[in-house]
């Protein structure tokens, strides 16, 4: 197995998990290119760089890594002279996002911070959907590693509070240890995967 380099340590500190609970970071992530850019600077990356691993110019991102670091997303975290210009390099707040349980609240949200809402949750919903779309338009072998390797599942849960409460936990927990184990690895394969998850009540509570 061929390992690659550490990551050099950021000096700047990085939060396990960030609550989106403002309405400007909401309005921020209706659009899907700044969510890829958030997860792509969840290691310390240029513009340039991010722009490489997405295929996109880095002139055309410029004002979206703006718009994360104004309201608090992405911060810079180092700079380094290289060849008579000076590179800065953005670090996530976090390593993973999450909206607030009182988002899916509305009658105490107004009508700009609803719309938001439903607007971010769409464009995460939307990416997921042209993704898996996209590998079934690939054919028979994309296809056959969604059945294999990939998991969708769409089910109703009905469970007590404190059960259901468990379950939330739970949910949780992967979440948090998916992510140090991307933190953690070695492998340089690189082989990217999505992870969508949505847990929400149906109903009011009783």
């Amino acid at each position: 197995m061929t390992s690659r380099k550490p990551r050099k340590q950021s000096h700047l500190p990085q939060r396990e998990a960030y609550t989106l609970e403002d309405l400007d970071q909401i309005k921020v992530l209706a659009d899907p290119l700044r969510i890829r850019l958030l997860e792509a600077f969840c290691q310390e990356r240029t513009t340039k760089q991010v722009a490489d691993l997405l295929g996109e110019k880095a002139t055309k991102l410029y004002h979206h890594v703006d718009a994360l670091e104004k309201v608090g997303l992405i911060a810079l975290a180092r700079t380094r002279q290289n060849r008579g210009t000076v590179e800065k390099y953005y670090l996530a707040v976090a390593r993973t996002f999450r909206a607030d349980s009182r988002a899916f609240q509305p009658k105490r949200k107004g009508k700009n911070e609803t719309s938001a809402l439903r607007q971010m949750m769409s464009t995460i919903f939307d990416t997921t959907s042209a993704e898996l779309a996209s590998l079934i338009g690939r054919g028979e072998d994309a296809t056959k590693g969604i059945e294999e390797e990939g998991i969708l599942t769409f089910l109703e849960i009905r469970a007590s509070k404190s059960e259901l409460e468990e379950i939330r936990g739970k949910l949780q927990r992967i979440v948090q240890s998916v992510t140090r184990d991307v933190e953690s690895a070695t492998d340089s394969r690189q082989r990217r995967y999505r992870l969508t998850l949505a847990y929400y009540p149906l109903d009011d509570a009783g």
